[in-house]
Protein backbone atom coordinates (compact mmCIF):
# COMPACT_ATOMS: atom_id res chain seq x y z
CA UNK A 1 0.00 0.00 0.00
CA UNK A 2 1.25 3.33 -0.53
CA UNK A 3 1.92 5.84 1.98
CA UNK A 4 -1.19 7.85 3.27
CA UNK A 5 -0.45 12.05 3.70
CA UNK A 6 -1.60 12.84 7.52
CA UNK A 7 -4.25 15.07 7.58
CA UNK A 8 -2.67 17.14 10.73
CA UNK A 9 0.77 17.25 9.76
CA UNK A 10 2.93 18.70 6.57
CA UNK A 11 4.95 16.49 5.04
CA UNK A 12 4.30 13.44 7.48
CA UNK A 13 2.92 9.87 6.62
CA UNK A 14 1.96 6.85 7.42
CA UNK A 15 2.64 3.42 5.61
CA UNK A 16 0.10 0.38 6.40
CA UNK A 17 2.34 -2.55 6.78
CA UNK A 18 0.69 -6.24 6.05
CA UNK A 19 0.59 -7.53 9.86
CA UNK A 20 -1.36 -4.14 10.53
CA UNK A 21 0.89 -2.11 12.03
CA UNK A 22 1.74 1.23 10.79
CA UNK A 23 5.21 2.74 9.88
CA UNK A 24 5.85 6.53 9.85
CA UNK A 25 7.74 8.77 8.15
CA UNK A 26 8.39 12.10 7.24
CA UNK A 27 10.45 13.39 4.25
CA UNK A 28 12.23 16.99 3.08
CA UNK A 29 14.50 18.96 0.57
CA UNK A 30 17.97 19.17 1.31
CA UNK A 31 20.05 21.77 0.71
CA UNK A 32 20.56 19.94 -3.05
CA UNK A 33 17.14 19.88 -3.62
CA UNK A 34 16.73 16.42 -3.34
CA UNK A 35 13.80 15.03 -1.28
CA UNK A 36 14.72 13.10 0.99
CA UNK A 37 12.47 9.72 2.80
CA UNK A 38 12.76 8.72 6.50
CA UNK A 39 11.29 6.12 8.20
CA UNK A 40 10.76 7.37 12.12
CA UNK A 41 9.62 3.82 13.43
CA UNK A 42 6.48 1.75 13.85
CA UNK A 43 3.41 2.26 16.03
CA UNK A 44 3.78 -1.14 18.08
CA UNK A 45 6.87 0.58 19.27
CA UNK A 46 5.51 3.57 20.40
CA UNK A 47 5.57 6.18 17.47
CA UNK A 48 3.28 8.75 15.93
CA UNK A 49 2.94 11.24 13.70
CA UNK A 50 3.85 13.39 16.32
CA UNK A 51 6.76 11.90 16.33
CA UNK A 52 7.69 12.28 12.77
CA UNK A 53 6.21 15.80 12.76
CA UNK A 54 8.36 16.70 15.35
CA UNK A 55 11.82 15.46 13.82
CA UNK A 56 10.71 16.90 10.84
CA UNK A 57 10.77 20.44 12.11
CA UNK A 58 14.44 19.78 14.09
CA UNK A 59 15.62 18.53 10.75
CA UNK A 60 14.40 21.39 8.74
CA UNK A 61 15.33 23.91 11.45
CA UNK A 62 19.11 22.39 10.86
CA UNK A 63 18.81 23.48 7.21
CA UNK A 64 17.46 26.47 7.74
CA UNK A 65 20.74 27.79 9.23
CA UNK A 66 22.04 27.15 5.73
CA UNK A 67 22.35 30.05 3.17
CA UNK A 68 18.98 29.94 0.92
CA UNK A 69 20.25 25.84 -1.39
CA UNK A 70 21.16 26.79 -4.58
CA UNK A 71 18.27 24.79 -6.60
CA UNK A 72 15.59 27.42 -5.03
CA UNK A 73 18.08 30.33 -6.17
CA UNK A 74 18.30 28.73 -9.64
CA UNK A 75 14.64 27.36 -9.58
CA UNK A 76 13.51 31.34 -8.52
CA UNK A 77 15.57 32.59 -11.40
CA UNK A 78 14.32 30.19 -14.29
CA UNK A 79 11.08 29.39 -12.77
CA UNK A 80 7.77 31.08 -13.60
CA UNK A 81 4.55 30.13 -11.75
CA UNK A 82 1.80 32.77 -12.17
CA UNK A 83 -0.53 33.13 -9.18
CA UNK A 84 -3.75 32.41 -11.28
CA UNK A 85 -1.79 29.15 -11.56
CA UNK A 86 -1.65 28.50 -7.70
CA UNK A 87 -5.25 30.11 -7.44
CA UNK A 88 -6.71 27.56 -9.89
CA UNK A 89 -5.17 24.65 -8.48
CA UNK A 90 -6.40 25.57 -4.66
CA UNK A 91 -10.14 26.27 -6.20
CA UNK A 92 -9.42 22.69 -8.11
CA UNK A 93 -9.07 21.22 -4.35
CA UNK A 94 -11.41 23.59 -2.33
CA UNK A 95 -14.20 23.16 -4.26
CA UNK A 96 -16.15 21.43 -1.48
CA UNK A 97 -15.40 24.19 0.90
CA UNK A 98 -18.32 26.57 2.18
CA UNK A 99 -19.17 29.50 0.31
CA UNK A 100 -16.68 28.34 -2.63
CA UNK A 101 -18.29 30.16 -5.33
CA UNK A 102 -18.35 33.51 -3.48
CA UNK A 103 -14.70 33.31 -3.04
CA UNK A 104 -14.19 31.98 -6.40
CA UNK A 105 -15.83 34.88 -7.67
CA UNK A 106 -13.92 37.64 -5.34
CA UNK A 107 -10.62 36.30 -6.69
CA UNK A 108 -11.40 36.64 -10.34
CA UNK A 109 -12.93 40.08 -9.34
CA UNK A 110 -9.85 41.47 -7.34
CA UNK A 111 -6.97 39.22 -7.02
CA UNK A 112 -6.66 38.03 -9.79
CA UNK A 113 -6.34 41.79 -12.11
CA UNK A 114 -3.82 42.61 -9.36
CA UNK A 115 -1.76 39.08 -8.84
CA UNK A 116 -2.62 36.81 -11.50
CA UNK A 117 -0.07 37.21 -14.19
CA UNK A 118 3.03 37.93 -11.15
CA UNK A 119 5.27 35.08 -10.89
CA UNK A 120 5.18 33.76 -7.40
CA UNK A 121 8.94 34.01 -6.88
CA UNK A 122 8.72 37.96 -8.21
CA UNK A 123 5.80 38.85 -5.52
CA UNK A 124 7.22 40.30 -2.61
CA UNK A 125 5.62 42.17 0.36
CA UNK A 126 5.53 45.59 -0.96
CA UNK A 127 3.60 44.26 -4.05
CA UNK A 128 1.39 42.69 -1.12
CA UNK A 129 1.03 46.53 0.96
CA UNK A 130 0.37 47.59 -2.51
CA UNK A 131 -2.61 45.52 -2.87
CA UNK A 132 -3.99 46.17 0.47
CA UNK A 133 -3.56 49.94 0.02
CA UNK A 134 -5.42 49.93 -3.30
CA UNK A 135 -8.75 48.04 -1.49
CA UNK A 136 -8.32 51.04 1.12
CA UNK A 137 -8.01 53.77 -0.73
CA UNK A 138 -8.90 53.08 -4.47
CA UNK A 139 -12.33 50.42 -4.05
CA UNK A 140 -12.84 52.04 -0.45
CA UNK A 141 -13.57 48.63 0.74
CA UNK A 142 -14.31 48.19 4.51
CA UNK A 143 -11.70 46.51 6.75
CA UNK A 144 -13.68 43.24 6.86
CA UNK A 145 -13.45 43.20 3.26
CA UNK A 146 -9.98 44.13 2.80
CA UNK A 147 -8.69 41.15 5.75
CA UNK A 148 -10.92 38.88 3.77
CA UNK A 149 -9.48 39.35 -0.06
CA UNK A 150 -5.87 39.32 2.30
CA UNK A 151 -6.28 36.06 3.84
CA UNK A 152 -7.82 34.34 0.76
CA UNK A 153 -3.99 35.38 -0.86
CA UNK A 154 -2.55 33.90 1.93
CA UNK A 155 -4.86 30.59 1.93
CA UNK A 156 -3.73 30.16 -1.66
CA UNK A 157 -0.08 31.10 -1.52
CA UNK A 158 -0.15 28.59 1.97
CA UNK A 159 -1.94 25.84 -0.03
CA UNK A 160 1.06 26.11 -3.30
CA UNK A 161 4.33 25.79 -0.61
CA UNK A 162 2.61 23.22 1.38
CA UNK A 163 1.63 20.81 -1.42
CA UNK A 164 5.18 21.43 -2.40
CA UNK A 165 3.96 22.81 -5.96
CA UNK A 166 6.02 26.38 -4.93
CA UNK A 167 9.69 26.31 -2.57
CA UNK A 168 9.07 29.61 -0.84
CA UNK A 169 10.80 30.34 2.17
CA UNK A 170 7.88 32.48 3.56
CA UNK A 171 4.68 33.29 2.58
CA UNK A 172 5.36 37.23 1.00
CA UNK A 173 1.58 38.13 2.07
CA UNK A 174 2.26 36.84 5.76
CA UNK A 175 4.16 39.82 6.24
CA UNK A 176 0.98 42.08 5.89
CA UNK A 177 -0.87 43.00 8.67
CA UNK A 178 -4.96 42.53 8.63
CA UNK A 179 -6.96 45.82 9.84
CA UNK A 180 -8.56 46.11 13.26
CA UNK A 181 -11.99 45.43 12.99
CA UNK A 182 -14.57 46.91 14.54
CA UNK A 183 -17.64 45.15 14.69
CA UNK A 184 -19.74 46.20 17.06
CA UNK A 185 -22.66 47.20 14.64
CA UNK A 186 -25.40 49.88 16.42
CA UNK A 187 -27.47 49.80 13.65
CA UNK A 188 -30.71 47.56 14.14
CA UNK A 189 -34.41 48.01 12.69
CA UNK A 190 -37.56 48.62 14.41
CA UNK A 191 -40.37 46.72 13.86
CA UNK A 192 -42.22 49.68 11.67
CA UNK A 193 -38.76 49.89 9.62
CA UNK A 194 -39.05 46.21 9.30
CA UNK A 195 -42.21 46.61 8.16
CA UNK A 196 -41.66 49.20 5.58
CA UNK A 197 -38.41 47.14 4.17
CA UNK A 198 -40.64 44.24 3.32
CA UNK A 199 -43.36 46.05 2.05
CA UNK A 200 -40.56 47.24 -0.85
CA UNK A 201 -39.28 44.08 -1.12
CA UNK A 202 -42.82 42.39 -2.28
CA UNK A 203 -42.69 42.39 -5.79
CA UNK A 204 -38.95 40.50 -5.58
CA UNK A 205 -40.24 37.15 -4.06
CA UNK A 206 -36.58 35.99 -3.60
CA UNK A 207 -35.53 38.92 -1.97
CA UNK A 208 -38.50 39.44 -0.10
CA UNK A 209 -37.91 35.76 1.36
CA UNK A 210 -34.47 35.98 1.98
CA UNK A 211 -35.42 39.02 4.22
CA UNK A 212 -38.36 37.49 6.09
CA UNK A 213 -36.23 34.53 6.88
CA UNK A 214 -33.28 36.65 8.09
CA UNK A 215 -35.28 38.86 10.23
CA UNK A 216 -37.10 35.82 11.99
CA UNK A 217 -34.46 33.49 12.07
CA UNK A 218 -31.74 35.71 12.72
CA UNK A 219 -29.34 33.41 10.42
CA UNK A 220 -26.34 34.70 9.01
CA UNK A 221 -27.09 35.58 4.98
CA UNK A 222 -24.57 32.30 3.79
CA UNK A 223 -26.32 30.02 5.76
CA UNK A 224 -29.66 31.05 4.30
CA UNK A 225 -28.21 31.01 1.09
CA UNK A 226 -27.15 27.14 1.55
CA UNK A 227 -30.62 26.65 2.91
CA UNK A 228 -31.86 23.26 0.98
CA UNK A 229 -35.67 21.86 0.87
CA UNK A 230 -34.75 19.13 3.50
CA UNK A 231 -33.86 22.18 5.78
CA UNK A 232 -37.39 22.98 6.25
CA UNK A 233 -39.62 20.86 8.54
CA UNK A 234 -43.36 22.22 8.11
CA UNK A 235 -44.35 18.77 10.05
CA UNK A 236 -42.79 20.60 13.44
CA UNK A 237 -42.30 24.30 12.03
CA UNK A 238 -39.03 24.00 12.35
CA UNK A 239 -36.07 25.08 10.29
CA UNK A 240 -32.18 24.04 10.34
CA UNK A 241 -29.35 25.95 9.21
CA UNK A 242 -25.67 25.07 8.66
CA UNK A 243 -23.18 26.85 11.06
CA UNK A 244 -21.02 29.36 9.09
CA UNK A 245 -18.32 28.99 11.79
CA UNK A 246 -18.47 25.89 13.84
CA UNK A 247 -20.29 23.19 15.78
CA UNK A 248 -23.49 21.38 14.18
CA UNK A 249 -26.18 22.28 12.54
CA UNK A 250 -28.75 24.06 14.22
CA UNK A 251 -32.81 24.60 14.17
CA UNK A 252 -35.15 27.86 14.66
CA UNK A 253 -38.89 27.92 15.23
CA UNK A 254 -40.32 29.24 12.18
CA UNK A 255 -42.49 32.25 12.85
CA UNK A 256 -46.02 32.72 12.19
CA UNK A 257 -45.39 35.12 9.83
CA UNK A 258 -42.65 33.44 7.88
CA UNK A 259 -44.59 29.66 7.75
CA UNK A 260 -46.84 30.85 4.68
CA UNK A 261 -44.34 32.29 2.42
CA UNK A 262 -41.73 29.81 3.29
CA UNK A 263 -44.06 26.62 2.53
CA UNK A 264 -45.68 27.80 -0.70
CA UNK A 265 -42.05 28.21 -2.28
CA UNK A 266 -40.87 24.76 -1.33
CA UNK A 267 -44.10 23.03 -2.27
CA UNK A 268 -42.70 21.96 -5.10
CA UNK A 269 -39.13 21.61 -4.81
CA UNK A 270 -36.74 18.32 -4.33
CA UNK A 271 -35.66 17.65 -1.03
CA UNK A 272 -31.64 18.57 -2.32
CA UNK A 273 -32.91 21.82 -3.88
CA UNK A 274 -31.85 24.82 -2.92
CA UNK A 275 -34.27 27.40 -1.80
CA UNK A 276 -32.60 30.80 -3.34
CA UNK A 277 -31.58 28.58 -6.75
CA UNK A 278 -29.33 29.94 -9.24
CA UNK A 279 -31.13 31.44 -12.23
CA UNK A 280 -28.70 32.84 -13.86
CA UNK A 281 -27.81 32.26 -16.88
CA UNK A 282 -29.96 29.12 -16.49
CA UNK A 283 -32.17 27.84 -13.54
CA UNK A 284 -30.15 25.38 -11.42
CA UNK A 285 -32.52 24.44 -8.44
CA UNK A 286 -29.11 22.15 -7.87
CA UNK A 287 -26.85 25.46 -6.87
CA UNK A 288 -27.80 28.56 -4.65
CA UNK A 289 -27.39 31.79 -5.73
CA UNK A 290 -24.19 33.49 -4.59
CA UNK A 291 -23.93 36.02 -1.93
CA UNK A 292 -23.09 39.13 -4.30
CA UNK A 293 -26.45 38.06 -6.55
CA UNK A 294 -28.29 38.07 -3.81
CA UNK A 295 -27.18 41.49 -1.99
CA UNK A 296 -27.20 42.92 -5.39
CA UNK A 297 -31.18 42.54 -4.96
CA UNK A 298 -31.70 43.84 -1.71
CA UNK A 299 -28.87 46.37 -0.97
CA UNK A 300 -30.08 48.88 -3.40
CA UNK A 301 -33.48 48.86 -1.72
CA UNK A 302 -31.51 49.07 2.08
CA UNK A 303 -29.79 52.38 0.15
CA UNK A 304 -32.75 53.93 -0.63
CA UNK A 305 -34.70 53.68 2.64
CA UNK A 306 -32.36 54.13 5.08
CA UNK A 307 -29.00 54.53 4.41
CA UNK A 308 -29.25 58.02 2.55
CA UNK A 309 -26.14 60.43 3.34
CA UNK A 310 -24.18 57.36 5.32
CA UNK A 311 -20.40 57.07 3.74
CA UNK A 312 -19.71 53.96 1.55
CA UNK A 313 -17.76 52.32 4.39
CA UNK A 314 -20.10 53.29 7.87
CA UNK A 315 -19.96 49.85 8.76
CA UNK A 316 -21.76 50.95 12.16
CA UNK A 317 -24.45 52.90 10.99
CA UNK A 318 -25.27 51.64 7.70
CA UNK A 319 -28.06 49.00 6.94
CA UNK A 320 -27.09 45.72 5.44
CA UNK A 321 -27.87 42.05 4.97
CA UNK A 322 -26.17 41.47 8.28
CA UNK A 323 -28.20 43.73 9.72
CA UNK A 324 -31.36 41.59 9.55
CA UNK A 325 -29.35 39.44 12.30
CA UNK A 326 -28.80 42.01 14.73
CA UNK A 327 -32.43 43.15 14.56
CA UNK A 328 -33.56 39.55 15.24
CA UNK A 329 -31.26 39.40 18.53
CA UNK A 330 -32.16 43.28 19.94
CA UNK A 331 -35.59 42.09 19.38
CA UNK A 332 -35.62 38.81 21.39
CA UNK A 333 -33.86 41.37 24.15
CA UNK A 334 -36.68 44.29 23.92
CA UNK A 335 -39.31 41.10 23.78
CA UNK A 336 -37.60 39.75 27.31
CA UNK A 337 -35.39 37.17 26.23
CA UNK A 338 -32.09 36.09 28.19
CA UNK A 339 -29.16 36.07 27.05
CA UNK A 340 -28.63 32.22 26.72
CA UNK A 341 -32.26 31.89 24.68
CA UNK A 342 -30.73 34.52 22.43
CA UNK A 343 -27.43 32.50 22.79
CA UNK A 344 -29.14 29.63 21.13
CA UNK A 345 -31.05 31.05 18.69
CA UNK A 346 -28.27 32.59 17.52
CA UNK A 347 -26.12 30.10 17.39
CA UNK A 348 -23.49 31.76 19.33
CA UNK A 349 -20.01 30.15 20.38
CA UNK A 350 -19.56 32.40 23.44
CA UNK A 351 -21.86 34.22 25.64
CA UNK A 352 -19.93 37.60 25.55
CA UNK A 353 -20.78 37.68 21.47
CA UNK A 354 -24.52 37.79 23.16
CA UNK A 355 -23.81 40.54 25.31
CA UNK A 356 -23.82 43.29 23.05
CA UNK A 357 -27.85 42.57 22.18
CA UNK A 358 -28.63 42.72 26.03
CA UNK A 359 -30.10 45.99 26.46
CA UNK A 360 -32.06 47.14 29.45
CA UNK A 361 -34.15 50.00 29.62
CA UNK A 362 -33.87 52.66 32.58
CA UNK A 363 -37.38 51.50 33.46
CA UNK A 364 -37.12 48.69 33.71
CA UNK A 365 -33.22 48.63 35.28
CA UNK A 366 -34.75 51.11 38.07
CA UNK A 367 -37.80 48.57 39.28
CA UNK A 368 -35.48 46.33 39.71
CA UNK A 369 -32.87 49.06 42.28
CA UNK A 370 -36.32 50.31 43.58
CA UNK A 371 -37.15 46.56 44.90
CA UNK A 372 -33.97 46.16 46.72
CA UNK A 373 -34.86 48.02 49.46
Amino acid sequence: MSRIKSKKHVGVYQHLLANGDVSYYYNYKDIDGKKVWVCVGKKSDGYSERDAASQRRKVLADISYVDEPLYIQKRKQQEIIKVRELAQKYFDEKKDMKNYRDAYLKYLNQIDPFFGDKNIYKVKVEDVRDFKKYLIEKKKYKPASVNYYLALLRAIINYAISEDVITLEKNPSVEVKLLKLNNERQRILSEDEIEFLLAALIHNPKAYLFTLIGICTGARPQAIINLKRKDIDAGSDKISFMPMKQGPQYTVSIHEKLQVTLYDWVKSLNPEDYIFFRENPKMDKTKHISYIAMKAKIKPIMDSLFNQGLEENDRINKVSLYTLRHSFGSLLSAKGANAFVIKKLMNHSSIKTTDRYIKVPHVEAKKYIDAIL
